[in-house]
This record gives structure tokens, C-alpha cells and sequence, in this order.
């Protein structure tokens, strides 16, 4: 029988929301439906700049008193910045926690094939247990958020299952060094639950809407294996000419995987990191034209 693995993950933090118009603020700013976000449910959820690219991912996680926005910890303090840019006389209090709050992993590792749900996932179960929230994903592993002290520790092998299991099922954090970057669309935000289309006006709504109806986005996501390390951040090219950019990277024994916005043109072509290193493609999550 296989085992589950847990591990704390330091790459993500937490940004906690309070205040009693904190929905309805978060609703004016991210992409899904704050203002219907039950309790003890998370969603999906990207915040965009008004040019409709992607400046963070995240889950948004309803506590009850609070909601917790679970991003890359590089990128909290900027978009806690921002955000609070906008909160003019809402009730509403932005801060970083992730000094005493920590997200872990909880994974039963499988070789099984993956499908990206045929309907994208708008609201996400989550229980409470012992200190710790388990957030339910699609792809079948469980995000848990709660205290440190009650967190497992650090497991680099299990952090590493992690990030490769979320790279084959196609499922992107966006980092510092891939911000703006990216347009929902690219990130599967659509398909994965992220983005909702009914909900009225947010940043970038009006781009994110038009690359939905007039099919405008021509990349997508695709899983890359290489004999190096990579890093978010580092270009794909095709030819010397750019053709992409790796979003998360986990390091094989063979070398890495990763998980990249290619040009959809590219998906059948030789592809090489910005040293030149051969990326293989293993699989694209978009239909390449």
C-alpha cells in the first residue's frame, strides 16, 4: 500500500483578510465570486492588472471570520501592497501571516493519467481538524493551512512529489519571477476553476472575458522535462527565438520537470532553455493548432 506523503511547503504563504467587508472587497479585485465563497470552501482565484495579466494565483479559503488568500510567499508582501491601494473606507485589513500560518502538502503518490476536469471546479470542500484546514484539489492531493506548530515539517522528498505531481496534472503557481507574465487563459484558470465569468468587474475582467469569447490566447500550458535544473523565470526558445517561459520547476533523477507557457506554434518543435539545453515535451494542456 502506498503511503501518504506530507510536507511543509515554503514557497507558499498567507495573506489573511478581515474586516467585515472583506468579501465584498475581494470580490471588486480577483476573479471568482467572492461574495458567494461558503464557508469552510475554497476556490481558485487569479489578481490581474488591468491589462488582464496575471500578477498572482492563488486559493481563497473561507474561514468564517477570515479569508486567506494561499499564494507564492514571494509575491505577499507586493500584492498585499497593492491591494491595499484599493481598499479605500472598505472594512478591510490585509497581512501577511506566514510567519505563524503555513500551507503543507498531503499526497498519496500515483502514476494514474490525469484529465482536467470536464467542469472547471468553482468551489472546493474544506475541513476543519486539529488546527489544520484540508482543502480538498481536483487533482487529488490536499492542501493543508494552519499553524506552523501543527503543520509536518519540512520533507524535501515529499515537497519535490509535490511539485511534480502538480506539474503533470497542470496545475501553475505563479512566482516573482513570472509575474505579469500571463494572461488567465495561458494558466488554465478557465478550465481549473479559477476564473468566473458571471461575476462582473474586476481588474483585467474585460481582457480576460474578450481572450474567452474571440479564442485570442495562442499559449498554453505544457509539462517540459530536462537533463538540467530550470527555474521559474528562465525562457523557452524555439530556434534562439523566444517561444515561452517555465512558471515551476522540480527537480528528477534525471535532471528536471517543469511546467511552462509555450506558444501553442511551438508545441511540435525543438525547444531549448535560454542556455540552450534541450527541453522534451511530455504533454501540452491546451489543443495545439
Amino acid at each position: 500500500m502506498t503511503e501518504t506523503t506530507a510536507s511543509l511547503l515554503p514557497y507558499l504563504g498567507v495573506l489573511k483578510v478581515s474586516g467585515e467587508d472583506r468579501a465584498s472587497f475581494l470580490h471588486n479585485q480577483l476573479s471568482n465570486d467572492i461574495n458567494n465563497l461558503p464557508v469552510s470552501h475554497a476556490c481558485y482565484a487569479t489578481y490581474n492588472t488591468p491589462k488582464g495579466r496575471v500578477m498572482a494565483n492563488m486559493l481563497v479559503l473561507n474561514t468564517g471570520d477570515e479569508l486567506w488568500l494561499i499564494m507564492s510567499a514571494d509575491l505577499i508582501d507586493a500584492i498585499a501592497k497593492r491591494l491595499r491601494m484599493f481598499v479605500m473606507r472598505s472594512k478591510a485589513v490585509l497581512e501577511n501571516v506566514s510567519d505563524r500560518l503555513g500551507v503543507a502538502s498531503s499526497l498519496i503518490p500515483t502514476d494514474e493519467d490525469y484529465d482536467l476536469p470536464a467542469e472547471p471546479p468553482l468551489l472546493l470542500n474544506a475541513e476543519f481538524g486539529n488546527g489544520v484546514w484540508q482543502i480538498a484539489l481536483p487533482h487529488a492531493g490536499v492542501l493543508c493551512v494552519g499553524e506552523l506548530a501543527a503543520l509536518p515539517a519540512h520533507n524535501e522528498k515529499a515537497e519535490l512529489q509535490w511539485r511534480s505531481h502538480e506539474i503533470n496534472h497542470g496545475y501553475p503557481w505563479i512566482r516573482a519571477a513570472n509575474s505579469e507574465t500571463c494572461v488567465a487563459q495561458m494558466l488554465n484558470q478557465h478550465r481549473l476553476g479559477g476564473v468566473h465569468f458571471r461575476k462582473g468587474c474586476y481588474p483585467g475582467q474585460e481582457i480576460i472575458a474578450r481572450a474567452q469569447y474571440r479564442g485570442q490566447v495562442k499559449r498554453g500550458l505544457a509539462v517540459l522535462t530536462a537533463a538540467t535544473p530550470e527555474a521559474a523565470g528562465i525562457a523557452v526558445q524555439q530556434g534562439g527565438e523566444e517561444a515561452g517561459v517555465i512558471l515551476n520547476s522540480a527537480l528528477t533523477p534525471e535532471g528536471s520537470i517543469n511546467l511552462a507557457v509555450i506558444k501553442f506554434a511551438a508545441a511540435q518543435a525543438a525547444l531549448t532553455d535560454a542556455d540552450g539545453n534541450a527541453l522534451a515535451l511530455q504533454r501540452v494542456f491546451f489543443d495545439a493548432e
